[in-house]
Formats: structure tokens, C-alpha cells, sequence
């Protein structure tokens, strides 16, 4: 009897254990949906920002393409034309700016898009590993309640001596 008893209590603890990692794997799988739509949040947020600084580029591109266009080569006042090298400095100063405004854009896309892209990446890496942590180990059965073994041929003795004391009430004698 004392055995029954025991199995009882490691079946339910068993079973008391299963529902609650059963529990935690349901919050699991609700957190991971969350992390993975963080995950395409930080990737989006990180693109409009790459995005932003594009209009921005190109805003500053327009400003120079409208100072091109006022360079010219003939004199303002009569029009006649210049040397070859009249406003080449200006000219330069524009390249330079249309070259630091495209340095700004290549970074952008190419090396800090990357970076952020790293970053977001191993930060959902770590919140995924953490979740999973939060999980635990499965519970365990464990080993066995042993039974105390059944004693049959000393029972069926037993019931012999029984039947056989009954018998002798019946015997004359």
C-alpha cells in the first residue's frame, strides 16, 4: 500500500510539473512572436532612418545642382568668354560637397546600415536565448516506484490453510 501511495505522489508531482513547463512553453512561444516582430521593427526603423538621410542627401544634392547651373564661363556683364579656368575653383568646391554628400549616402547603405543591421541582429539573438532560458529543463519521471514483489505461492499456502480449517469443521471427527 505504502508503494501505491508513493507512485500517486511522483505521478502527480509529474504531472503538476508537466503543466507548468507546458505554462512556460505557451509565455515562450507568445514572447518569441513578440521578439520577432521587434526584430522587423529595429530592421524597419533602421531603414527609414537610412531613408531619411537620403532625402536629406538628395535635398543638399539639389542645392548644388541650382549653384551648377549659375556657374558660367562668359562674364556676367557683357558675355563675352572667359579663360577655361574662370570659376573652376567654384566648380571645385561644388565636386567636393557633391562628394562628401555621396561619401555620407554610400556609409549610410554600405557600412553603418550594416553595423546597425549587426547590432539588431545579435540583440535579438540575446533576447531569443534568454527566452528560451526562461523555458527550464523538461520535467522528469525519474525512476520508478518499485512495488513490493506479490508472494503467490505463499498466499496460495494461505488459502489451503483456510480451506482446509473450514474442511475440518465440516469433518466428523
Amino acid at each position: 500500500m505504502q508503494a501505491k501511495i508513493e507512485k500517486m505522489k511522483k505521478d502527480s508531482a509529474y504531472h503538476s510539473a508537466s503543466l507548468k513547463y507546458w505554462n512556460r512553453e505557451a509565455g515562450v512561444k507568445r514572447r518569441q512572436g513578440g521578439l520577432t516582430r521587434g526584430l522587423s521593427r529595429s530592421k524597419s526603423d533602421a531603414y527609414s532612418k537610412a531613408l531619411w538621410v537620403l532625402g536629406k542627401g538628395r535635398l543638399a544634392q539639389e542645392g548644388i545642382y541650382k549653384q551648377k547651373a549659375k556657374i558660367s564661363r562668359y562674364a556676367d556683364k557683357t558675355g563675352v568668354s572667359r579663360s577655361n579656368r574662370y570659376n573652376v575653383a567654384a566648380y571645385k568646391k561644388i565636386l567636393d560637397k557633391q562628394r562628401q554628400i555621396e561619401s555620407t549616402l554610400n556609409n549610410t547603405f554600405g557600412r553603418n546600415m550594416d553595423i546597425a543591421h549587426q547590432m539588431i541582429t545579435r540583440n535579438h539573438n540575446a533576447q531569443v536565448a534568454k527566452n528560451r532560458a526562461s523555458l527550464g529543463a523538461r520535467p522528469e519521471y525519474g525512476m520508478p516506484v518499485m512495488m513490493p514483489p506479490k508472494d503467490r505461492a505463499g498466499q496460495m499456502f494461505a488459502n489451503l490453510q483456510l480451506g482446509m480449517s473450514i474442511g475440518k469443521l465440516f469433518m466428523p471427527g
